[in-house]
């Protein structure tokens, strides 16, 4: 049941069971032995796939024509009567374990004297029969969320925003127009509910025939010079670990589990790409989860892109350090009946721990529904 209430409700939002929200991301993983990379590396064993799991969803093959290498030409549109020019490559993949794609890009002179990092993952849920992309980029420092639907050759993703504090909605639509040797993203905004739509950015996408395999990853590596030092508050997570984890059901049924989990530095140096790997019931095989942590400086929070290969759903979410802890909570803005909340405390160089609970009283006490007990390999 936790399955099908997962898959049924689009990217960024909440099932109307909040207080499950960590079991209902656990329970898709009711592991048992977890399973190690075997080679050792700080990388989604996907990154380097180029075929579907073939227990994914059939229907993830309608965009196999982005898988490949890029040269990418970017227009961006900075006011109704100016456009800016700049060009880059990109690489798309499929990702944790061939249930997704995954795209990086480098963009230099993104905006002047500056390069853009960017991360994507695009993946089919097939619960609502929805696409969802949850894209991060170290120029905007923000993690933005959009689900759609697939018509043809066109991809059409959405979302709404209120920007700068503002009354004004924003729809925000991305559409991807594909072919074999090349395709085309373009970002549109609409501040009149979708009765028309100003272009904000055109990439342009070809294919680069000869160019090496994993062309644009050099961005692992170390953090980007000049980020504030909230922007590193997640360094503690690099490297390769091997976790423990204990899973309380609303029946108050106990569950335990291991897992292995790696964390890279990405985006340029501006992000922290992190991976889990399970080993399941026969049921529900090669499981894994991944997540994009940026630091948002304008917001003055940390901002989360989680992804699950079981019901295929995005999550976006985030917070801040309090004190000696780092606390996380879902970005639903309404105090409703319940409050779920992550919280990573007791941090030491080679190990930490993590816990979700939930609150059915404003916040006044807590339940804790999931820990997590980590240990550096």
């Amino acid at each position: 049941m936790f399955l099908a209430d997962l898959g049924r409700y689009p990217p960024g939002r909440l099932s109307p069971f909040p207080m499950r929200l960590p079991v209902l991301l656990a329970a898709t993983l009711l592991a048992v032995p977890a399973l190690a990379q075997a080679d050792g590396r700080l990388h989604d064993q996907g990154r380097a796939m180029t075929e579907r799991s073939p227990r994914a969803d059939a229907r993830l093959d309608a965009l196999r024509p982005l898988l490949g290498t890029w040269d990418v030409a970017v227009t961006t549109f900075p006011t109704d009567s100016t456009t800016h020019r700049a060009t880059g490559q990109a690489e798309v993949t499929y990702m944790n374990r061939g249930y997704a794609y995954q795209e990086r890009r480098v963009v230099a002179d993104a905006a002047p004297g500056r390069t853009d990092h960017a991360m994507s993952f695009l993946v089919f849920s097939p619960g609502p029969d929805r696409w969802a992309l949850g894209e991060g980029r170290s120029e905007t420092e923000h993690i933005e969320v959009y689900d759609g639907a697939l018509d043809g050759e066109t991809l059409t993703l959405r979302t709404a925003v209120r920007r700068l504090g503002g009354t004004l909605l924003t729809f925000e639509r991305v559409r991807y127009e594909m072919a074999d040797d090349a395709f085309t993203v373009a970002v549109e905004t609409s501040t009149d509910d979708g009765a028309t739509w100003a272009s904000r950015e055109v990439r342009q996408y070809a294919r680069r025939a000869d160019a090496p395999a994993l062309a644009v990853r050099a961005d692992d590596g170390a953090p980007a010079e000049g980020l504030p030092a909230e922007a590193r508050q997640f360094d503690f997570l690099l490297g390769v670990w091997d976790a423990q984890h204990q899973l309380t059901y609303p029946n108050g049924q106990q569950v335990a589990f291991p897992t292995t989990a790696t964390a890279s530095v990405v985006l340029g140096g501006h992000g922290i790409l992190e991976h889990s790997w399970f080993d399941l019931d026969p049921n529900l095989p090669d499981a894994s989860t991944s997540i994009l942590r940026l630091y948002n400086r304008a917001e003055r929070r940390w901002e989360s892109l989680y992804l699950t290969n079981r019901a295929n759903t995005l999550l976006d979410f985030g917070g801040a350090w309090e004190g000696d802890r780092m606390v996380l909570h879902s970005f639903d803005t309404r105090l409703g009946d319940t409050i779920s909340r992550f919280v990573f405390h007791d941090i030491e160089p080679d190990h930490y721990l993590w816990f979700a609970e939930s609150s059915t009283d404003r916040g006044a006490t807590f339940a804790t529904t999931w820990t997590i007990d980590v240990t550096r390999r």
